[in-house]
């Protein structure tokens, strides 16, 4: 079956933008040096909220998930959307019985659920998440937006890898107990 994955990066001090919404502090670490290409060929759909899409879209290189299943959570359709991508008005529980089936029915790959403090706390409440990848950034942004706000319930993890690289990036990956 499937995994569900949260795949993300932060700053020391547990920020994933800065104040601004701006994740541009990320740029001079290339998300290519620590095995993003091994990772996103293991992915078959993403999950994300529609703040992460818009911030995405903007950017204007090109959609980067071309051939995957994409389920973006949002209540408004923004328009015109890149193939593959499809609106998910009824939450979390709806995009992902659809990412699913998506990748049940084509790959069997893993779903990402894709940045956002929101989406990923989501996730994680509703014990969807199976594993965690958190890459610890050497920046301290100070202030911006937190990884998670104010998660209702701990949750138990068992790590199950930890890797460093010569920038001082960490990467940890936890199983998250049920």
């Amino acid at each position: 079956m499937s995994r569900v994955r949260l795949y993300v990066a932060t700053s020391i001090d547990g920020f994933i933008a800065d104040r601004d919404g701006s994740v541009d502090w990320l740029a001079p670490f290339d998300a290519r040096q620590y095995g993003y290409g091994n990772f996103i060929s293991q992915i078959g759909a993403l999950i994300m909220g529609r703040r992460t899409f818009d911030a995405i879209d903007a950017l204007g290189d090109g959609w980067p998930y071309a051939g995957k299943h994409v389920f973006v959570l949002s209540s408004t359709s923004p328009g015109d959307v890149p193939n593959g991508v499809a609106i998910v008005p009824r939450g979390l529980e709806a995009a992902l019985e659809r990412a699913r089936h998506a990748v049940l029915s084509t790959s069997h790959k893993d779903i990402w659920i894709v940045g956002g403090a929101v989406t990923a706390q989501s996730a994680l409440e509703a014990g969807v998440v199976d594993l965690i990848e958190v890459f610890l950034v050497p920046v301290l942004l100070g202030s911006g937006l937190n990884l998670l706000n104010d998660l209702r319930a701990h949750q138990n993890l068992t790590l199950e890898g930890a890797e460093t690289y010569p920038d001082g990036v960490v990467r940890l990956q936890y199983l998250v107990q049920r």
